[in-house]
């Protein structure tokens, strides 16, 4: 091995010491960023292929643990051999020799030419020794791969793989694969807390076929594990050759001080009511929580008059406490009609809060129309039939409706629907409504067609919905052009 290849293993072993001892902080990162440096610069006067394998398994080694510790992988790409760095040494400048060196010369070349003669005969008769073979360098051990999970699933996987776990979680298995490693190789784990170890295992051979192995590293029976900062360590002989943290809360899953708003404000100021002017679209839920640890499902779940009406469920993903918002926007874009709500919340399907409200009911609702879905038809009820696909109507079309909710309407009030194509004006119905024939709430549509029955033009149209020359809502589709086939 190199005095080069000497260094980088000196180094190796003092950041090894390091990583023993707990010295994993900054200043121990940036060595690492720097010892990793140092080894892509290496390759640039290393050719051997051998010893450049060896700058790559230790590169491959501590950029695994700059990951553990900072979720981002390091450069570990080898810089290629330079050429111009590694010099062949100059030749010795030559003096023509006196005409009597060339006959001690000559002399001398006989000599090792009756020299040569009498080894070849000789090694005719004697039995040609085994070529010696440069030994290779030893592989440096490194965890190529570690995480730990809430035990295994049927099919032998790890469950809920996390760093962090919830209070009573009743086993942790780690998963590991090691690199580097010859066969029967001594190696073992254990895993500390407070730099004491609580569990361990002694050392054992590493097999000839195993490649990544589940082991469970902490149990905790009915009560679970108990909590506190864990270190998980591999130890391959006396060397550490990586580490995982993890840890378990010490608080079991908690939801609290739930408050309702109709505006988005901050979640840490956000402060509560339970009664709310007629007319809001969007309720905003939030929320204190404190032991949620990754995988626990969290339901949402907004009731009217004691039914539910909406519900969302997320997959926490989050930190294990703070504070967080949720929102609940009514349909079709219409206000929430006037009632009695209540809001809940569940942590892995048992409800731990709820909070209620009232949406007041106002005896006059200001005219609108909701939004508009476009399609080529429509049944009774105002359900849309073939709604607008998104590359638009094909170009046989002939006829498409313009559907839209409203509330509030009187008698007398004057509305209409403008259709344009293409930025153009092309159509346009006005009218005063008849609330004895529509109502003051309901759905309602318009139409738009060629009065001679043909096709509709290629193009993109809208169209714009007006009460009392106030544009309430807009739409638009396309038709697609005709393209004659070959």
């Amino acid at each position: 091995m190199s005095d080069l290849l000497d260094t980088f293993q000196q180094r190796h072993q003092e950041k090894l010491d390091q990583l023993k001892r707990g010295e994993a902080d900054e200043a121990f990162l940036d060595g690492i960023h720097t010892l990793i440096a140092d080894l892509r610069q290496a390759g640039a006067v290393v050719a051997d292929p051998a010893e450049r394998g060896q700058l790559r398994a230790l590169m491959h080694f501590w950029g695994n643990i700059v990951y553990d510790r900072t979720g981002v992988y390091p450069d570990t790409t080898l810089q290629p051999p330079d050429p111009t760095r590694a010099r062949p040494p100059a030749e010795p400048t030559r003096r023509p020799l006196p005409p009597f060196a060339w006959m001690l010369i000559g002399g001398a070349a006989m000599i090792v030419i009756v020299i040569g003669l009498i080894a070849n005969m000789v090694r005719w008769h004697a039995p040609t020794p085994a070529p010696t073979s440069t030994p290779a360098p030893t592989p440096v051990p490194f965890v190529s791969y570690a995480a730990v999970g809430a035990g295994l699933d049927e099919s032998g996987a790890l469950r809920m793989i996390a760093d962090t776990f919830c209070q009573g979680t009743p086993e942790i298995v780690a998963e590991l694969a090691l690199e580097g490693v010859q066969p029967e190789t001594m190696w073992r784990w254990e895993v500390q807390r407070g730099g004491e170890v609580v569990a361990s295992q002694p050392a054992t051979p590493w097999g000839r076929s195993e490649n990544r192995i589940a082991v469970p590293v902490l149990t905790g029976g009915s009560k679970g594990v108990e909590p506190g900062q864990y270190e998980l360590l591999v130890y391959v002989g006396d060397q550490v050759v990586g580490e995982h943290p993890f840890r378990v809360l010490d608080t079991a899953p908690r939801v609290l001080n739930l408050r309702v708003t109709d505006v988005p404000a901050p979640t840490g100021g956000a402060s509560g009511e339970s009664r709310f002017k007629a007319g809001v679209r969007v309720i905003y839920l939030n929320y204190d929580y404190e032991g949620l640890c990754p995988g626990l499902d969290i339901s949402h779940t907004l009731y009217r008059e004691g039914e539910p009406i909406q519900e969302s469920v997320e997959t926490w993903s989050g930190a294990s406490q703070g504070v967080a918002q949720v929102s609940f926007q009514a349909p079709g874009d219409l206000p929430f009609p006037s009632g009695n709500y209540e809001v809940t919340v569940a942590v892995a399907g048992e409800e731990q809060a709820r909070v209620e409200f009232t949406l007041r009911e106002e005896t006059e609702v200001s005219p609108a129309f909701g939004g508009i879905t476009i399609a080529l038809g429509v049944q009774a009820d105002g359900t849309p039939i073939l709604p607008a696909p998104d590359r638009g109507f094909d170009w046989n079309t002939k006829v498409v409706y313009a559907i839209f909710d409203y509330v509030g309407m009187r008698d007398g009030l004057a509305w209409a629907a403008i259709w344009n194509r293409n930025g153009q004006e092309v159509a346009r119905e006005e009218h005063f409504w008849d609330a004895e024939t529509d109502g003051t709430a309901g759905t309602r549509w318009v139409a738009y067609y060629d009065e001679r029955g043909r096709v509709l033009s290629g193009g993109t149209y809208s169209v714009t919905l007006y009460i009392e020359n106030i544009a309430q809502r807009t739409a638009e589709f396309n038709v697609l052009y005709y393209v004659p086939s070959e």
